[in-house]
């Protein structure tokens, strides 16, 4: 081999060795190194894995109720755009009674959150958990057309419907018994106000958007009488086992109001923005 040769030879051996250096490099850069700062996402306790199961008072409209087999409403839009938040593909609602609702939650097994018009009270929150406030509410009250109400002396003698375990029977329990009203309980609003025009009670207590509902076909000829400010605000319960899914809520329906799909379901249901 001549000179020129040899040379050649120790180049391209040389070239080579570069080249294997360069590939065992190129090899060790493309595996992702390992890094404390990235977290798992939240695995959620529910009660069905990948559903969101809620109890709800499905007799409780334009908040939630039957349309067949399938529950709709203000809560139930609200809910399922707050699941899609959460990653959770799907939302059920269970019927139940609402004075059962707290204690059901809190045997557990059955659903993961009530959504049923809920409001916010402090004794209710020493058993459960409640997610940020989603919804304002009053109470009122509902008589056939005509009827008239100033004052809790006008109910003396009179019949009053209302829904058991709800403000609006706490509300006629301090306001109009005392003043005379006998109190006739139902265990959802759609029976109280079926009994008002059926005339077998005289008049309703009831949250302001439920009778507002409920007295918007003029043919059945009941009214909202009066509007009773308590200055109530509803809230979806958790139970206090579970703080991984309120935590999940609250911030599901922090990015629902940030979003305008708050203010778009809202308007669906109510005909008017948010306040």
């Amino acid at each position: 081999m001549s000179k020129y040769g040899k040379v050649l030879s120790l180049v391209l051996i040389a070239a080579l060795a570069f080249a294997v250096i360069g590939l065992a490099g190129c090899g060790t850069t493309t595996e992702k190194p390992a890094t404390t700062e990235e977290k798992p996402a939240v695995d959620l306790k529910l009660v069905t894995a990948g559903q969101l199961t809620a109890g709800s008072d499905t007799s409780f409209p334009p908040f939630e109720s039957m349309n067949g087999d399938v529950a709709e409403g203000f809560d139930v839009d609200l809910l399922n755009a707050m699941a899609k938040e959460m990653g959770i593909a799907k939302t059920v609602f269970k019927t139940e009674i609402f004075d059962t609702l707290i204690p059901t939650l809190k045997a557990g097994g059955k659903f993961d959150v009530i959504a049923s018009g809920m409001t916010i009270k402090p004794e209710r929150a020493l058993e459960i958990d409640f997610s940020d406030p989603y919804f304002d509410s009053n109470q009122s009250l509902a008589m056939k057309t005509g009827g008239k109400y100033a004052a809790p002396a006008d109910m003396s003698g009179k019949k009053v419907g209302v829904q058991s375990g709800t403000t609006g029977e706490s509300w006629a329990t301090e306001n109009l018994k005392p003043a005379g009203a006998t109190l006739v309980p139902f265990k959802d609003a759609v029976q109280a106000f079926s009994a008002l025009q059926a005339g077998n009670v005289d008049a309703v207590v009831n949250d302001l958007p439920v009778t507002a509902e409920m007295v918007k076909d003029t043919t059945k000829g009941l009214a909202m009488i009066a509007q009773i400010p308590t200055g109530e605000q509803y809230g979806f319960a958790i139970s206090k086992d579970n703080p991984e899914l309120k935590a999940a809520i609250n911030d599901a329906l922090a990015k629902v109001k940030a979003s305008g799909e708050y203010g778009t379901i809202y308007k669906k249901w109510f005909g008017v923005d948010p306040e």
